[in-house]
């Protein structure tokens, strides 16, 4: 972001505001450090441990070098911390708050006329996303950063709304209609109605008012009291809704004066009063639309929250990129033989192949060679039969040895990493597996939004057995909200996440534990890309975060075909009585073959290889070939750093992510290029997937023809 101005910038406080600002402008290139009071796992983005309200060394150190800093705290710390923080920011920095008041910050910041001041206040809950949200937006000193902080808002999908005067706008239309529906629900706490027998004959408009309810109580308290107690003109809100109640209860005696109450509102909305019936008439038949569900008729508003048709959104969402990268001969490369990291071609030529996820370079190992080949000379390349049929003599050593990697706990293999998600998730949410009791009401599925596809494309198969969320993992807050009412409701939580991104960090596995634990909850964790790479007999990541063993209320599942340096899936369950379940149940065991003969063979000596310390040596190449890249490329790779074999370099734009790609290719090496909806919106970046087989040439060759200088734009 070396053209831009906001290569350095500095959020104060971690919560929802602050988190999707931090991770927005990270996705966009910026280097983001995060500070709060509250330590943070390390989520790929720098944090440090400060009180805004108390400018230390370090943090004035990292103050006074940002080009932009976003107070994105309570107003009562914003309001005590501005003008000391004035006092360290270099002239020409960009300060920017999101306060939903304005008038007390913006007259404590008038002083400060050798920064750029910006007043921004998303009038949407971060957690629904700013693609197509408003940001309303006041500039108190007009400069360049500021002015690409709004077109970086734009580019994100966010809608730049100018406004004059915040302050009275925000009362009326966030002080007002909080006031309206938390009234609402006082006045039916005082009628003393039951909910349940309410809701039953509720019509269209009170189920929305329910639901506006819900939405509100279910937020912390503090978002919405600074909206009411900061404001005089939100006050003034109160007091005219006040007013008009009591004036309204004057006028329904007599049928004029009821009338000249709707006439006075219809000529409020003026020409805009069709388009507002419309969009109203919209949402109530869609709340109210009868379905069948579970051979039941309901409505929406009786119904567990459904989500948009993925492939729907899927499709509507992805950009022409990948096509164009295809047609470049960028990506989707035909490889007609390979030795070590090094592939030939197609067209005759070779290259160095940064692309595969084969991390630790046990697929050319002899042993597993060996074993594929003699499997073959002995039963041929399939024994086409479900394993409760039929099955090699493999597999049972092969789920034998797994069991000694991961502590005597005990593991069943499947063809993928996808099917052990098809067959162990709908039991898991059905209680039938005997080590994860589920309530009485049934479980609540949390799935994080960077989950891998294979995790996101059975949501309409979970949701038959339970209501499924999806949560942004960086976000603690929103995750929290959703356990209370998975809690409240009586509901079992069960959380699903990745170990190890395939695009991004390592995911704080043992904190998300410790999350779920009230609530009786369970983890799932796909570890697909992270088997292999740590722990003493290659467990992998999340086994490795958990010392070495399966703490309760935890799945594993891995995949033996990345790292492991075969073909096909497991999970990792504690008891002889979940896999009998398993074996019985789970759809693609059951209906399902083996994995194919040969390469269960070679999965088999790859555990041995696991066993004997074999790949804990090349664990140490690995990581020593992670180090010599971070040091080629300056510590300014997505990752950098961190004990994940992935790397990746993020640019402002696509074209400089297909310049790169381009450079990479011309130079002989290989990599992944991705684009919108992988990354954000008008972004690129270029994915490089370590291996303990990379020589320090192929090393160097790809940080030179990468060429950080030009047009890298993000770090770690």
């Amino acid at each position: 972001m070396n053209d831009t101005g906001l290569d350095r910038c500095v959020v104060v406080g971690g919560g929802a505001v602050g988190g999707m600002f931090a991770r927005l402008l990270h996705l966009s290139g910026a280097h983001v450090l995060v500070v709060d009071t509250i330590a943070r796992p390390d989520n790929g983005i720098p944090f440090l441990q400060g009180d805004i309200t108390d400018i230390n060394g370090p943090l004035a150190d990292q103050l006074a070098s940002a080009d932009v800093v976003i107070l994105a705290v309570p107003e009562r710390v914003a309001l005590v911390a501005v003008r000391p923080l004035i006092k360290v920011l270099t002239a020409g920095t960009l300060l920017v708050d999101t306060l939903s008041v304005k008038a007390r910050m913006i007259e404590l910041v008038s002083a400060a006329d050798d920064l750029e001041v910006l007043s921004l206040n998303p009038m949407f809950a971060p957690s629904l996303g700013i693609e197509g949200r408003p940001v309303a937006t006041v500039t108190v000193y007009s400069g360049q950063r500021g002015q690409r902080l709004l077109r970086l808002i734009e580019s994100w999908g966010g809608k730049v709304v100018h406004v004059r005067d915040h302050d009275r706008l925000a009362a009326a239309s966030q002080a007002l209609t909080h006031t309206a529906v938390l009234a609402f629900g006082l006045a039916l706490s005082r009628l003393d109605v039951d909910i349940a027998e309410l809701g039953a004959v509720a019509p269209p408009p009170h189920a929305m008012l329910l639901g506006l309810l819900a939405r509100i109580t279910s937020a912390e308290p503090e978002v919405y009291w600074d909206v009411q107690a900061g404001s005089q003109e939100a006050a003034t809100a109160r007091a005219a809704l006040a007013d008009e109640v009591r004036r309204f209860a004057g006028r329904v005696d007599r049928f004029a004066d009821f009338a000249g109450v709707l006439a006075e509102c219809r000529d409020l909305l003026g020409e805009h009063r069709a388009h507002y019936a419309d969009a109203c008439a919209r949402a109530l038949t869609e709340m109210t639309r009868p379905t069948e569900v579970g051979g039941d008729t309901m409505s929406l508003a009786q119904q567990e929250p459904h989500p948009t048709n993925w492939v729907e959104s899927r499709i509507s969402r992805t950009s022409d990129s990948m096509d164009r990268a295809f047609d470049e001969g960028l990506t989707g490369h035909v490889v007609t033989e390979r030795q070590g990291k090094q592939v030939r071609l197609e067209d005759g030529s070779t290259a160095v192949e940064f692309v595969s996820c084969s991390y630790i370079g046990l697929e050319e190992h002899p042993d597993l060679v060996a074993a594929a080949e003699a499997a073959l000379r002995r039963y041929g390349a399939h024994l086409s039969s479900s394993r409760n049929r039929m099955r090699p003599v493999y597999l049972g050593e092969l789920e034998e040895l797994l069991s000694e990697v991961y502590d005597r706990n005990k593991v069943v293999a499947f063809t993928s990493v996808g099917n052990v998600h098809l067959g162990l998730l709908p039991l898991l949410g059905s209680g039938a597996l005997p080590s994860y009791p589920v309530s009485d009401k049934g479980a609540t599925f949390v799935i994080d939004r960077t989950a891998h596809a294979s995790m996101q494309v059975i949501r309409g198969i979970l949701e038959q057995i339970g209501p499924v969320h999806r949560f942004d993992s960086d976000d603690k807050q929103a995750l929290a909200d959703i356990l209370a009412e998975a809690g409240a409701a009586g509901r079992t939580p069960i959380v699903l996440v990745d170990g190890v991104g395939s695009m991004g960090g390592l995911i704080d596995v043992v904190g998300l534990h410790e999350a779920v634990k009230p609530y009786g909850g369970h983890l799932y964790v796909d570890d697909a890309h992270g088997i292999s790479i740590a722990g003493r007999l290659g467990g992998g990541y999340a086994f490795d975060e958990f010392g070495d063993h399966l703490p309760p209320n935890v799945v594993i599942a891995g995949s033996l075909s990345k790292g492991f340096g075969g073909s096909g899936g497991f999970a990792v369950v504690p008891s002889d009585d979940d896999v009998h379940v398993l074996r019985k149940f789970a759809n693609p065991l059951v209906f399902g073959h083996s994995i194919m003969v040969p390469m269960l063979a070679a999965d088999v000596a790859a555990a041995r290889l696991h066993l004997s310390g074999e790949v804990a040596r090349l664990q140490e190449r690995l990581w020593h070939n992670a180090k010599v890249f971070d040091d080629l490329t300056g510590g300014q790779m997505v990752n950098a750093g961190l004990r994940s074999p992935v790397r990746g370099a993020h640019f402002a734009t696509e074209e400089a992510g297909f310049a790169a790609t381009r450079r990479l290719r011309a130079a002989g090496v290989l990599v992944l290029p991705a684009f919108f909806p992988t990354v954000a919106k008008g972004t690129g970046l270029v994915r490089f997937a370590l291996s303990a087989l990379h020589e320090r040439e192929h090393l160097e060759t790809a940080a030179d023809a990468l060429g950080l200088e030009r047009s890298l734009v993000t770090n770690h």
